[in-house]
Parts: structure tokens; sequence; C-alpha cells
């Protein structure tokens, strides 16, 4: 019998989200300094990609149907980003500036044991724009 082939999916996702890059402990000058642009409330499109890994299914043929990691993550997004301001409407946030860094940290670790066992989350790109990504693969 041959063993089954290791392979890597990616599954991407978009939607709408505000955020602002500010500290309270600085004055407004020091914040555009700082943070420039960002420094004011403003929205991306962001564009999520998250890299799954492990052997195919002998029965189906695949690591994992779309379908099943729509309705793990989709719901998610809906919930905590999709048309949201991060800084008021995510608890995370409150804490942590809500950067392109943080965001793929706070998904990867929210998501990585959301999947079936045989499913490891590997990987989680966070896009704010077309020419900014940042990637989180957890803690080593």
């Amino acid at each position: 019998m041959q063993s089954k082939p290791q392979v890597k999916l990616t599954c991407s996702y978009s939607f709408c989200v505000a955020h602002q890059l500010t500290r309270a402990d600085w004055t407004p000058e020091k914040n555009r300094e700082v943070f420039g642009h960002c420094a004011n409330i403003h929205g991306h499109q962001y564009k999520i990609d998250l890299h799954l890994e492990g052997r195919l299914s002998s029965k189906t043929g695949m690591l994992i149907n779309g379908y099943e990691v729509d309705k793990i993550v989709k719901p998610f997004f809906t919930k905590n980003f999709d048309h949201k301001f991060l800084n008021q409407d995510v608890a995370f946030f409150k804490d942590h500036q809500p950067t392109a860094e943080w965001i793929s940290v706070w998904i990867f670790d929210e998501l990585k044991n959301k999947f079936p066992e045989f499913v490891k989350l590997k990987q989680v790109s966070v896009y704010e724009t077309p020419e900014l990504k940042v990637s989180y693969q957890g803690q080593i």
C-alpha cells in the first residue's frame, strides 16, 4: 500500500474592516509621526490566506473539502471582522494594536485547533493591501 501524499492547501478569504493605529498615552502629533495616516480611522479590504497541511484522504482524495473549511472559518470572520471597527468591536484589539502582524497572530491562535486532527493550520497570511503581507506560523 502506497503512503498517502502530504499536501498543502491554501484557502483565501477577504473582508472589509476598519482600524486605527494609535496609543492613548501619546499625543496626536506623536501618533501621526509613528503611524502616519494609519493614526486616522480607516479601512482596508483584507485578504487572508489560511495555509493548511496534511495527508490526502484515501476516501475523498482531498486533504479537506473546501466547504468544510468554510463552515469553520466563515462564521469566525463574519463575527469578528466583516465591516467591523477592530479597535472597538473585537476584545483582543482593545489590548493589542490592530496591525496586520497582530491580526495574523490572533487569527492563527483562534483557528489552529478548529480543524479536524488530520488537518494542521500551518500559517496565516494577512494582506492589508496588495503590497503588504504578513505571515505567522505560530510559536516555535
